[in-house]
């Protein structure tokens, strides 16, 4: 009797081991896998970021020629010419485009001879134009009604023609009051490289421009 309780004691030990044994495999299994995972990834994280920190002249140029086109998109702002006071009737009005006071340009042209805007490159642009009308000094009063018209035709190589692409009409009244009108009119426009772009009034309307400043005339376009 005492032998056989020596025989189940031995087997349940056996057991125990066993167990013990399977369980320390299991952890051990466990622990390896875990490593092995912490491994791969740390192996991943430091890959990838040498890869950020190498530098790739290409990709870096490609990126700063990006930042470059939004931070420089072709703009133009032109103001009163300094001949505004003794401009001439013209079949399209002249502008002033030197770089000084509220006169920028970015990649635009001016061309002199057509008094026109150059377009640098195709795409929307938004394009703008104001004046100031108002009657001149003068003795007697007619009390008739002064038409003003402003305009803005794009010439393009592809149909070689002058279209308007903006108009806009108002009235000054000669009450004797010296009234002053503002015309203002500007919207989204497609162009193509080299349109032109420029401005025309009536005939009669040149001796009504208001050329006290240059912010009583203006004309520009930018990218947007």
């Amino acid at each position: 009797m005492a032998q056989q309780e020596s025989v189940l004691v031995l087997l349940k030990h056996c057991q125990e081991m066993r167990r013990h044994e399977s369980l320390l495999r299991f952890f051990t299994v466990f622990l390896v896998i875990g490593c092995a995972a912490v491994f791969f990834f740390t192996y991943h994280v430091i890959r990838d970021s040498n890869q950020k920190d190498t530098f790739n002249p290409a990709e870096y140029s490609r990126q700063q020629d990006r930042q470059g086109q939004n931070l420089k998109k072709p703009n133009a702002h032109l103001t009163t010419p300094t001949s505004c006071n003794n401009s001439v009737p013209a079949e399209y009005i002249q502008w002033d485009h030197q770089d000084t006071g509220l006169v920028h340009m970015q990649d635009f042209t001016y061309d002199e001879k057509k008094h026109a805007l150059v377009v640098p490159r195709g795409g929307r642009y938004f394009v703008y134009v104001g004046i100031n009308f108002r009657m001149p000094d003068k003795d007697e009063v007619s009390r008739e009604v002064q038409l003003l018209s402003l305009k803005v035709l794009k010439y393009s190589k592809s149909y070689e023609d002058n279209r308007p692409i903006m108009e806009v009409r108002d009235s000054l009244p000669d009450d004797g009051r010296r009234e002053t009108r503002t015309v203002y009119t500007g919207q989204v426009v497609t162009l193509e490289e080299g349109d032109l772009l420029r401005v025309s009034i009536y005939e009669d309307n040149y001796e009504l421009i208001d050329c006290s400043g240059e912010t009583t005339m203006y004309f520009g376009a930018f990218l947007l």
